[in-house]
């Protein structure tokens, strides 16, 4: 063989081995996120219709717009302590929790909230106002159900950094779900509450106390071990706009007040995404310019009615995710859509 053939073929041979080296390099930086917890993860309960979830969910939103590898491994019911059993489990079906936890680049986790919603919170808000009176003798419930959780939620930290130390941890706070018209707060506690001197106007202050009292467990295992996860904080964002707006407010929670709607799926969405952000594992430019493609795509495919160049200006004049969820969700308000 010539020189000149010799030569050839070991360029041919490293330029192949560049372009192989180059997928492979593209194939690794496509990063992974894992979402657990209860219903509100799963986002079978509020993203209407079902069949729109992966349109609607906040796991499917982030994931999709990131170009993430997605997968939601969240069980509707779940407190910490179905959880922290969950994920103790040896991988027993083609979902691959433990497995995918371990592989992940980024874990999210939404609980805490079942361990105080599946019990009557309207008792519950009631149980506090008569320990502030000083009406009631011995622990009260909250504070049994909050020792469960602290001991369950520190049991979780611990199984998923054993799993994956080097992931990216992020743990979501529980939102105020409660308003005057909730139906959490049933009507016998009305009138006891009633007796005490709150009207229904007091409830969301109410809940939003004791929904604070949860999310401690949160907080303060992070005060006390710092570094170990970061906070996306629900309650604070869905606090800030009801009190900017109300009635947006309200249009975060889904009809039966405890799950996020549609609207409230996706300021979900953009709070993990300003995360990301912050912490550079997302091109933001790129996550922006996907995000206005899957918006623009719905409105012409679910509402034929709604002000297309309106929407189109709007999201092209958008810096972030957040203010093209808003023009979303304004521009589609009262329409009907053709799912």
């Amino acid at each position: 063989m010539s020189k000149k053939a010799v030569a050839a073929l070991l360029c041919l041979i490293i330029v192949a081995g560049a372009v192989f080296l180059f997928a492979g390099c593209e194939e690794e930086e496509q990063k992974s996120i894992v979402f657990l917890g209860d219903s509100i993860a799963e986002a079978v309960l509020g993203p209407s219709p079902l069949s729109a979830r992966e349109d609607y969910g906040y796991y499917a939103i982030v994931g999709r717009r990131n170009g993430y590898l997605y997968y939601n491994r969240a069980v509707s019911g779940h407190k910490t302590s179905h959880m922290l059993e969950y994920i103790s489990r040896e991988d027993d079906s083609a979902y691959m929790t433990v497995s995918r936890i371990k592989e992940a680049d980024i874990i999210h986790v939404s609980i805490l909230g079942n361990d105080m919603l599946q019990t009557n919170v309207g008792e519950l808000l009631l149980e506090m106002v008569k320990e502030e009176q000083g009406l009631i003798d011995g622990a009260p419930v909250r504070e049994k159900i909050l020792a469960s959780s602290r001991e369950n939620f520190a049991a979780i930290v611990a199984k998923l950094k054993e799993y994956n130390p080097d992931a990216v941890l992020m743990f979501q706070t529980v939102y105020n779900p409660v308003y005057p018209e909730s139906t959490l707060v049933n009507a016998s506690t009305r009138e006891a509450l009633a007796l005490l001197g709150y009207t229904a106007d007091d409830y969301r202050i109410l809940g939003g106390r004791l929904i604070e009292k949860l999310n401690g467990v949160i907080r303060d295992y992070l005060a006390e071990n710092p570094d170990s996860f970061h906070i996306i904080d629900a309650y604070e964002a869905f606090g800030a706009i009801s009190d900017a707006d109300e009635e947006r407010g309200r249009r975060l929670i889904y009809p039966d007040w405890i799950h996020p709607s549609n609207e409230g799926h996706a300021v979900m969405a953009d709070l993990i995404q300003d995360k990301l952000e912050e912490l550079l594992l997302t091109d933001k430019k790129t996550a922006l310019d996907h995000y206005r493609q899957m918006r623009m795509s719905q409105i012409k495919r679910e509402f034929p009615d709604a002000d297309f160049l309106k929407a189109k200006g709007e999201f092209n004049s958008a810096t972030s995710c957040s203010q093209i969820t808003e023009a979303y969700f304004a521009i589609t308000a009262g329409l009907t859509p053709t799912y």
